[in-house]
């Protein structure tokens, strides 16, 4: 079981709470068990003890996750990206993508669905000419035909990876390793926002694909 982070390495005291800034300390920790891409490339089960802190202030309990996972996330956006892209651009059955992740027909349907609808590839696009106005952001999505779910998801996925690609050109140190995965682990780092499956916020922050782009880079 590996610690997430490590009790080592804590040291002093935890982040400041999420919800009102306040000082915080390290309350416990949870187990948990996501799926993530191994070293081989597969999806695999892990089991990960990941510390909790309570705020000092208004006594929220929380989790502090670490930049290799997201947040309230079974199945971590690297598998979640592998999988809408086998059935959005490599058009594969959605129980054939979602087996090899050990996942169900469901989820499978309801990510493609979900990333269809997390932002707008033109968006994503002119964050990624912003941040690095040498790349020909775009190169590519005309090869995306038809319509319908698949077709905007596989634009969104294309999108999103070249808007990660240029982060990483930028110097953004990002643990995940697909578009999806980087550019909403960005948005945490940034604004601390975590883009939900079911519940709102389901779709990337104004502040981060909104008419005035991201700050700071």
């Amino acid at each position: 079981m590996t610690e997430d982070p490590p009790i080592a390495s804590r040291g002093g005291r935890p982040p400041p709470c999420p919800r009102c800034a306040s000082a915080c300390w390290w309350n416990g920790s949870r187990i948990v068990h996501p799926v993530t891409i191994d070293v081989s490339g597969a999806a695999s089960r892990v089991e990960r003890c990941i510390a909790r802190a309570k705020c000092s202030s208004c006594r929220r309990g929380f989790t502090c996750y670490s930049d290799e996972l997201y947040p309230q996330r079974q199945y971590q956006l690297d598998v979640v990206a592998r999988v809408v892209a086998e059935i959005a651009v490599g058009q594969r059955s959605a129980p054939a993508a979602a087996r090899e992740a050990g996942a169900s027909t469901t989820s499978a349907r309801r990510w493609t669905r979900w990333v269809a609808e997390i932002a707008d590839a033109s968006e994503l696009l002119r964050v990624t000419r912003h941040i690095d106005p040498a790349t020909p952001a775009g190169a590519g999505l005309s090869l995306h035909v038809g319509a319908g779910v698949r077709h905007r998801a596989a634009c969104v996925l294309d999108a999103l990876e070249q808007l990660g690609a240029a982060l990483v050109r930028r110097g953004v140190a990002l643990a995940m390793r697909s578009g999806l995965g980087r550019v909403l682990a960005w948005q945490r780092s940034l604004f601390g926002d975590v883009v939900n499956l079911v519940t709102e916020p389901k779709s990337l922050s104004p502040a981060v694909v909104g008419e005035r782009g991201p700050s700071g880079l």
